[in-house]
């Protein structure tokens, strides 16, 4: 993990709005890589009322394909996912209105875990490996009203306690090693007229890590979510205009991020396709003490052992960020190729505790750079993404993300891999 690189990439993740394209992690990484102004199954994790626009219906991945691999192995795809959403319809034949809908999924990695370090110094300085949480959980329920606007609940459970994981799979003691993120929140999707909706969310997560057990209820420092869009259907276009606000205000041991979005974005239909283009302004404000991050490994360690007296490193980010994707069906009408990319800039400015001057904390030193998103690392965040997706029947759906460098590789030598990722879902 490197949190200073995620502070510096400064993306929001932003509200997901109204409509009926099917869409997966897979698709999203390939056009653009960025949520906030379509609507796919995504936005559950956004805005839980959007599970009831997806009535019966399954959803799975083997994760993200980004580890390195080396020449002439192959490896498993990391954090494999899967889950579904039914429904009950309380209407009629003619209005399938109200209705109740319930969810899960097993396997997700929040974005919240960019919070929890690598490893934890306690006392008597012993460093312990944070283990990876294993319950990763998310519970939904929802329902519609006779009008069709949409209400849900949604609640995450990602938990270890007490072992960890070893290199060949299984699970041993280790009475220190604690790691757990809970988050609880609720959403609407509301319908004004047929040309207007709207999408509000709040929740509330709780972080927590070791050096030592805690018990599973006991209070620990809680951050606050927030995320709104509106959807203003523009008829001459054949689109939608999307404005779009979002907040997070983080806290966990040792630190402190705030952070804050508003953008504008607008989606069109095209012959065969869909395109969307957005414009996001960006503020972050991130407090910490006492982490220090490797430039090379990225590995994040946090020494608890000074809670009592910290100094605190504080660093600001100021900016913008476009965004933009296309998918157009080719040659078949059950394919369809995407290709999208995401540009960020950034003003930062560091201000370093004397305390910790060359620590390599957030910041190194107090003074000012301007940054960016990854421009090539494979990963969700960097510049531009590319892949395909294969519709069965409007039921099955296969999205797949091309891995980057696939094209400039030594086709004898079998090197790296050839997807980054692959989901798919069925409407039932």
């Amino acid at each position: 993990m490197n949190l200073r690189s995620a502070a510096a990439v400064g993306v929001a993740f932003g509200i997901l709005g109204v409509g009926s394209a099917f869409a997966t992690f897979a698709r999203i990484e390939s056009m653009g890589k960025n949520t906030t102004y379509i609507m796919d199954d995504v936005s559950i994790f956004d805005n839980p009322a959007n599970i009831n626009l997806y009535p019966n219906y399954l959803i799975g991945g083997f994760g993200p394909y980004t580890q390195n691999v080396p020449v002439g192995e192959n490896q498993d795809p990391q954090h494999p996912d899967f889950g579904g959403i039914f429904s009950i319809s309380m209407g009629d034949e003619n209005n399938p209105d109200p209705r109740l809908s319930i969810g899960g999924l097993f396997g997700r990695f929040s974005e919240l875990t960019m919070y929890i370090p690598d490893v934890v110094i306690g006392e008597g300085n012993t460093a312990t490996v944070t283990p990876e949480t294993v319950t990763n959980f998310d519970g939904f329920l929802g329902g519609t009203l006779t009008n069709g606007d949409a209400w849900g609940l949604h609640v995450y459970i990602a938990h270890q306690d007490g072992g960890y994981k070893t290199p060949s799979g299984t699970y041993q003691v280790d009475k220190n090693a604690y790691a757990s993120i809970v988050q609880a929140d609720g959403g609407l999707n509301l319908q004004f007229g047929g040309n207007i909706d709207f999408e509000f969310s709040f929740g509330l997560a709780r972080i927590q890590y070791g050096p030592e057990h805690q018990d599973f209820f006991d209070d620990g420092d809680f951050s606050f979510l927030a995320k709104s869009r509106a959807f203003f259907t523009l008829e001459a276009l054949d689109g939608e205009l999307v404005p779009a606000f979002s907040m997070k205000l983080i806290q966990a041991p040792g630190i402190e991020d705030d952070r804050a979005m508003a953008g504008l974005g607008i989606n069109v239909a095209l012959d065969r396709g869909f395109f969307w283009l957005g414009a996001d302004f960006i503020w972050n404000k991130m407090k910490a003490h006492d982490w220090m991050i490797d430039d090379i490994t990225g590995v994040a360690t946090y020494n608890a052992n000074n809670d009592e007296d910290p100094a605190w490193d504080e660093r600001k980010d100021i900016g913008g960020m476009i965004s933009f994707g296309i998918e157009r069906n080719i040659w078949w009408d059950w394919f369809v190729i995407r290709v999208g990319g995401k540009k960020s800039i950034l003003y930062t400015q560091c201000d370093v505790d004397d305390k910790n001057q060359g620590k390599n904390g957030i910041c190194n030193d107090t003074g000012n750079f301007f940054s960016t998103n990854p421009l090539a690392d494979g990963s969700s965040e960097d510049h531009v993404g590319f892949g395909f997706g294969i519709n069965i029947e409007e039921k099955l759906k296969i999205d797949v993300t091309v891995a980057e460098d696939m094209l400039f590789r030594n086709p004898f030598q079998g090197e790296g891999r050839i997807f980054s990722r692959i989901d798919a879902t069925y409407s039932f």
